[in-house]
């Protein structure tokens, strides 16, 4: 290995070479100040008091699932919720199904959206906080799978009189095929973003469902006033403006994580990315600011390595040490939180999506921004 001579070094290859220095650090700062203390997180231990839940789950055209869908509700540990199903427009006999299933369930009511209307999923979500009889909610999605029976009464033991919420770990169910590879890493990508800014006391979330929050988040801040133009986001918008430092809560227990059945579409990927998109742009300068400054950085150590191997070769080991140094430490926190959330499949997967995922931001950035540009003069 040669050491680098400083005395023959130009001015411009201090400065490419001080650069380089520069942004190692700052990647070193956010793996050690942000991820790993995602990676390392443990949950306090759980409160014996319980408080009442009313978990809200829309449903359309579910005529042959519905028995299926409600039966993972039926086996909590935990007595104190209500479920509030919401017929979201159904066509078929799944409204009559769930008024029959409720008139021998008293944990079960059910509502409806009568007619489509645009912003029908936003609509779904102010119908069923409205009907909401318990302090604390929590979404869930139809496609949700298998429910440990402990979910809810673990869930409800990280509550104490400071919490304004409980956030736990959604993703995809896993089967072949490289559009759920995609979206499996798209998912875990986000938790693993907005988990580490969470302890780090700047809380938001990129999905809304595995939730539970006060039900006063919604209506203390008038709810989707102002807000119902946003085609991607929903309670995320509302949570990321109103989640404070110290008042939310992250968890990495596997039993608490839910993974949802998605067929094979090719947009679900596009709509994660665009979605994503839309959140950091809804997010505080502050936050804004810190997120690009991660990937702008992250993606500056890659180019500047490269950069200064080209123009000077005899050095490329003592360059590649940083970089190689600092996907080493984020190799280890992305492995680490892999274990803890029992994801199978996607290490090297995921290792890779992160480091290439700031190129992927900007461009879908600046392609929803010429769309907009495009839609405003037309």
């Amino acid at each position: 290995m040669k050491i680098i001579d400083f005395r023959i070094l130009t001015i411009s290859d201090m400065v490419l070479l001080g650069s380089l220095v520069l942004v190692f650090f700052i990647q070193v700062y956010y793996l050690l100040r942000y991820y790993l203390k995602l990676a390392l997180h443990q949950d306090n231990l759980p409160n014996q008091s319980s408080k009442p839940v009313t978990i809200i789950l829309p449903v359309r055209n579910e005529e042959g699932r519905i028995r299926e869908i409600l039966a993972k509700f039926t086996e909590f540990e935990s007595e104190d919720y209500q479920l509030l199903v919401i017929n979201e427009c159904s066509e078929d006999n799944t409204l009559e199904i769930l008024n029959k299933l409720a008139e021998s369930n008293p944990k079960l009511k059910v509502t409806s959206l009568s007619q489509e209307t645009r912003f029908a999923e936003k609509q779904v979500i102010n119908i069923g906080l409205k009907g909401a009889t318990s302090p604390w909610i929590i979404l869930l999605t139809s496609s949700t799978g298998a429910i440990h029976a402990n979910w809810l009464s673990r869930l409800n033991g990280l509550i104490n009189p400071e919490t304004d919420a409980v956030i736990a770990y959604t993703n995809v169910e896993r089967f072949k095929g490289y559009r759920n590879l995609i979206c499996r890493m798209e998912r875990f990508n986000q938790f693993l973003i907005s988990g580490a800014w969470t302890l780090a006391g700047r809380p938001f979330v990129f999905n809304e469902n595995n939730i539970l929050f006060k039900k006063s988040l919604y209506f203390e801040t008038l709810g989707f006033r102002n807000k119902l133009n946003r085609n991607f986001a929903n309670l995320e918008l509302i949570f990321n403006e109103n989640f404070k430092k110290g008042k939310v809560k992250i968890t990495t227990d596997p039993e608490l994580t839910l993974r949802e059945h998605i067929e094979d579409d090719r947009g679900d990927h596009i709509k994660l990315l665009k979605k994503g998109v839309q959140i950091r742009q809804s997010l505080s300068w502050s936050k804004k600011i810190s997120l690009f400054t991660d990937d702008l950085t992250r993606v500056i150590l890659t180019a500047l390595s490269a950069a200064i191997i080209i123009i000077h070769p005899e050095y490329w080991i003592t360059i590649l040490s940083l970089p190689v140094i600092y996907i080493v430490l984020l190799a280890i926190i992305v492995k680490m939180l892999i274990n803890r959330l029992n994801e199978r499949k996607i290490f090297l997967s995921s290792l890779v999506y992160i480091l290439i995922k700031p190129i992927i931001n900007w461009w879908f950035f600046w392609s929803m921004y010429i769309i907009h540009r495009r839609s405003r003069w037309n």
